[in-house]
């Protein structure tokens, strides 16, 4: 049946044109664990609650937003 219908359009001479546009979002999670011996170098998001024992130091800006 598709070829037929392709065959009509080249005898009559229609231009039949299929568009298709898909947009496709994945988001990824990755877990690495990290060494707390060494320094981290980068951007670092936490995801849950972060626990601290010890001492936090920063050399730039520690930014916090609670969402209720």
């Amino acid at each position: 049946m598709k070829k037929f219908i392709i065959w009509l359009a080249k005898v009559f001479k229609v231009n039949i044109t299929k568009e298709k546009i898909v947009y496709v979002d994945k988001v990824v999670f990755k877990e690495k664990f990290v060494s707390l011996d060494n320094n981290v170098i980068g951007d670092v998001t936490v995801r849950g609650d972060l626990t601290v024992e010890g001492s936090l130091t920063a050399q730039g800006e520690i930014t916090c937003y609670k969402i209720k």
